[in-house]
């Protein structure tokens, strides 16, 4: 008798051990080095993909399955194997990314995501490579925004508050998907900022910039979105490539309506899909024009010489030594990082990337030609 009330004490350990090493709240074991195949992985706009995935170090592990519309849900698998919430109202895709990512996250008892890195907790961390990924692991909600026609690229942990993340609105050049920049709006996201890129190649005018930042905002204020208060919706800027650079110039003069935008980028903007001609002269915030010195798109320079003598806010403006589709080049990252996170984030660090003139970062930069200013604050 002695030694079957031995076995069956025994017996009874085992199972309450199994049984505490498998319950909720546990943490799922990192993803380190390999791609899960199960995974959204560079989801094409439009794809229509369900379920959830992340981003952290270039490495995308799949999330648990997720609905592809209405409000957020928890327990959704990060990179780094903790939880998180899905994002928006439509499926998410996981990005890609090609270097680590130092953020990290645990799952605590409810099973939600708890940063454990310092990049999580106070003001927005220092950065001293501005070229470098951020320490914040991002995941890209697609076909969510206004009418399911855009894709967000976000850090997976928004805030905490009382931290909130600045508004990046991004608008595509005529030739080019969301896909061919996810790179450099990854990178953003992965310094905390929310981007709000549009599907169309039909950009100029600035209605998709509209469009997307107003969503945004009015989800800011919808008490059950994802949003909900943690946006800085003080801080807004935007940005575009070719006719979407064009398209940034128009949305910069409140074309066509007030969108709160604070800094502009656009990166070797194409002005010829524009019908209003008095858009560089109606510039509401500064101005970082990005221009290609072998730009077959303006082989004489004199879109960027139209830009430059129209302007009438600061304007900082650089010549890449390269093509039209530089906007694309990881080369982009640091000084467009160091642009929004001066006048997003208040980083004054940033500054020396542009200033003063002849001995800023970019003009001992050998691979940038040319950077002038206008309206010099």
């Amino acid at each position: 008798m002695h030694k079957l009330r031995s076995a069956l004490a025994l017996g009874v350990t085992i199972l309450v051990t199994a049984c505490s090493s498998s319950g909720p709240g546990s943490t799922s074991a990192a993803t380190t080095g390999t791609v899960d195949p199960a995974s959204a992985h560079d989801g094409a706009a439009g794809s229509g993909a369900t379920g959830s995935s992340a981003t952290a170090g270039g490495v995308t592990s799949g999330g648990s399955a997720g609905a592809s519309g209405g409000g957020s849900s928890s327990g959704i698998a990060s990179a780094s194997g903790s939880a998180g919430p899905s994002g928006g109202r439509g499926a998410t895709a996981g990005n890609s990314g090609d270097t680590t990512d130092a953020g990290s996250a645990s799952a605590d008892a409810s099973g939600l995501n708890s940063p454990v890195d310092g990049a999580a907790m106070g003001p927005w961390p220092p950065v001293n490579d501005y070229g470098a990924r951020g320490p914040l692991t991002t995941q890209r909600d697609i076909n969510t925004g206004p009418g399911g026609a855009y894709d967000i690229f976000r850090p997976t942990t928004l805030g905490p508050s009382p931290r909130k993340n600045p508004i990046i609105s991004w608008a595509n050049g005529t030739l080019f998907s969301i896909n061919n920049y996810q790179m450099l709006l990854d990178h953003w996201a992965s310094h905390g900022f929310v981007v709000i890129a549009a599907h169309s190649q039909s950009t100029a005018g600035g209605a998709t910039h509209k469009a997307g930042i107003d969503w945004l905002v009015a989800e800011n204020s919808r008490s059950a979105s994802i949003y909900f208060g943690l946006l800085d919706t003080g801080a807004i800027g935007a940005a575009g490539h070719s006719q979407g650079g064009g398209a940034t110039i128009a949305a910069g003069s409140n074309k066509p309506g007030p969108t709160g935008i604070v800094a502009t980028l656009p990166l070797m903007p194409i002005l010829s899909f524009e019908t209003d001609k008095t858009i560089v002269m109606r510039q509401t915030a500064p101005m970082f024009n990005i221009n290609a010195t072998m730009d077959t798109r303006d082989p004489t320079g004199a879109v960027a010489n139209l830009i430059f003598d129209g302007s009438n806010r600061e304007l900082v403006q650089a010549a890449f030594i390269g093509i039209h589709e530089d906007a694309m080049s990881a080369a982009m990252r640091a000084p467009t990082l160091a642009w929004f996170r001066l006048h997003l984030m208040g980083d004054d660090s940033a500054k020396a990337t542009f200033y003063p003139d002849k001995t800023c970062g970019l003009c001992q930069n050998p691979a940038w030609k040319q950077v002038r200013y206008k309206n010099t604050p």
